[in-house]
């Protein structure tokens, strides 16, 4: 019975210490931060970043709960598209687009039920050498106790998805015949004296 007592208490402390570690240093704002280079123009990588029917097609998320169920609402792309997710792995959430400014810079809202809040994803395009720098960001609130704990546990799992991610978008941009724009010809004036 004693040895049982000592291993109660020890444990005890073991949470309790694990509890103020958790309140004095887990961040009360999560932050993440990747990034890498697309050797493609900005308008190629852009499009699959503004319009959420092709981000699930490189989302890391899609690989890891393929049976999840994507429902779309709102605009086609940009500013006002939505998307809400049903999975067994990922749980419900949704993410709708809040800022978009062509071939430089998308921002999405995100919320996931059971949590409170919301959380904010970016991506900026900026001109590289031979590319386009794509840095995906992520911001949001770690709420109290709860939300530290889960960030202590998910900070670290979403650096390795973005990492994922970012390398599977560069795979299928840099996959994709990038069409040359068509020259225009100007229109000839029929009145012009010859």
């Amino acid at each position: 019975m004693k040895a049982l007592k000592m291993i109660g208490i020890a444990l005890g402390a073991i949470v309790l210490l694990l509890a103020v570690y958790i309140m004095a240093f887990v961040p009360a704002k999560g932050h993440v931060e990747k990034s890498v280079v697309i050797n493609a123009p900005a308008s190629a990588v852009f499009t699959h970043l503004n319009d959420l029917k092709k981000f699930v097609v490189w989302s890391p998320w899609s690989k890891m709960d393929p049976e999840a169920k994507n429902s779309y609402e709102g605009a086609e792309a940009g500013i006002g598209a939505k998307m809400s997710w049903d999975g067994k792995d990922m749980g419900k959430g949704s993410q709708w687009i809040e800022e978009s400014v062509e071939n430089e810079r998308v921002k999405t809202g995100l919320s996931f039920e059971g949590m409170e809040g919301t959380a904010n994803a970016e991506f900026k395009l900026t001109p590289e050498e031979n590319g386009t720098k794509v840095t995906w960001t992520y911001d949001g609130e770690n709420g109290g106790f709860m939300g530290k704990a889960i960030w202590m546990v998910m900070g670290g799992m979403l650096e390795g998805q973005y990492e994922s991610g970012l390398q599977d978008l560069k795979k299928l941009v840099e996959s994709t015949p990038i069409e040359a724009p068509t020259a225009t010809i100007a229109p000839t004036d029929s009145t012009a004296v010859k």
